[in-house]
C-alpha cells in the first residue's frame, strides 16, 4: 500500500512540474522521504505517522492555492447515534395490566413478577416521568428477576432446614425445646426470609412465612406440646413450598420474556 502511495505522490509531483506548479511540485517531492520512514511498521513511531499526515496537509494546501481544488483527507464525522427507542408509560402500563389479567384468567402461572414491575413504573409515573427508554425497561426487568431469583434461591436453601427442626420437634416433643436453643436459628431464618419476601412484594410468601413465624414463636415461647400430626402437616407444607421454587424461577423467566417483548428491540 505504501508503494502505491509513493507512486501516486510521484505522479502528482511530475504532473505539477509539467503544468508549472512549482509549489505543488516542491511540497509533493518533499513528502517522499517522510513516507519512507513509515514503510517498516515495526520501526515507525506514532510521531512518524503524525509527521507524514502534516506533510500531506501541506501538499493539499499547496494544491488548493495553486488550483482552487479542495481535497479532504480528514475522516468523515461519525453519524449521530440513532435515538434510543422510548416507551410511553401509559401504553406500557396498560399493556402490563392486560398481560397480568391474561395470566390470571388462564391461571398459567402460580406466581407473578408483573406487580413488582407495575409498582416500579407507577412510582416513576407519579414523580413525573412520562417515558422510559427501552434499554432502561429491559434493565428494570432483569434487576427484578435477578433479585427475585436470589430470594427464591434462599428459600430453596433454608426451608428444608426449617422443616428438619420441626421433624426433630415432632420426634422429641417439647423436651427438645428445653434442651435445644437451636430453635432460635430457624426463627431468625424465617424472619430473614419474611423480610426479603416483603421487599420483593411476594405477598403469598409473606402470608405463609408470617404464619410460620408466629406458629414457631408461640411453640418456643410457651413450650406448647403440639400434636405430631399437626407438626407433620406444617412440615409437609414447608417442603411443598420449597419444592415449588424451581417452578417459580421458571415462571419468572417466562414472564420476563413476555414483558421484554413489550419493548422494541431497537
Amino acid at each position: 500500500m505504501i508503494d502505491a502511495v509513493v507512486r501516486g505522490i510521484t505522479s502528482l509531483g511530475g504532473s505539477a512540474a509539467t503544468v508549472s506548479l512549482p509549489d505543488v511540485e516542491r511540497a509533493t517531492f518533499a513528502l517522499l522521504p517522510f513516507i519512507e520512514t513509515i514503510k517498516d511498521r515495526t520501526t515507525a513511531t506514532k510521531q512518524d505517522f503524525s509527521t507524514v499526515r502534516e506533510h500531506f496537509r501541506i501538499v493539499i494546501a499547496s494544491v488548493k492555492v495553486a488550483t482552487g481544488i479542495t481535497l479532504d483527507i480528514d475522516p468523515l464525522p461519525e453519524a449521530a447515534p440513532a435515538p434510543e427507542p422510548m416507551l410511553e408509560f401509559l401504553p406500557l402500563l396498560n399493556a402490563l395490566h392486560q398481560l397480568q389479567d391474561e395470566q390470571a384468567a388462564h391461571g398459567s402461572l402460580s406466581r407473578s413478577l408483573i406487580p413488582q414491575v407495575l409498582q416500579r413504573l407507577e412510582h416513576e409515573a407519579r414523580i413525573g416521568a412520562g417515558q422510559i427508554t427501552a434499554a432502561k425497561f429491559q434493565e428494570l426487568l432483569l434487576t427484578i428477576h435477578q433479585t427475585d431469583a436470589q430470594y427464591l434461591g434462599s428459600l430453596r436453601q433454608d426451608l428444608p432446614g426449617i422443616a428438619l427442626h420441626l421433624s426433630r420437634l415432632r420426634a422429641g416433643g417439647v423436651a427438645v425445646l428445653a434442651s435445644d436453643s437451636g430453635f432460635d436459628a430457624p426463627i431468625q431464618m424465617i424472619a430473614s426470609l419474611h423480610d426479603m419476601a416483603k421487599q420483593t412484594n411476594a405477598t403469598p410468601l409473606v402470608t405463609f412465612l408470617t404464619g410460620l413465624q408466629n406458629f414457631l414463636t408461640l411453640i418456643v415461647q410457651r413450650r406448647i406440646d403440639i400434636a405430631a400430626h399437626r407438626l407433620q402437616s406444617v412440615e409437609t407444607r414447608i417442603l411443598a413450598v420449597a419444592s415449588m421454587v424451581e417452578e417459580w424461577i421458571a415462571d419468572g423467566q417466562k414472564e420476563l420474556d413476555m414483558m421484554s417483548r413489550l419493548a422494541p428491540s431497537g
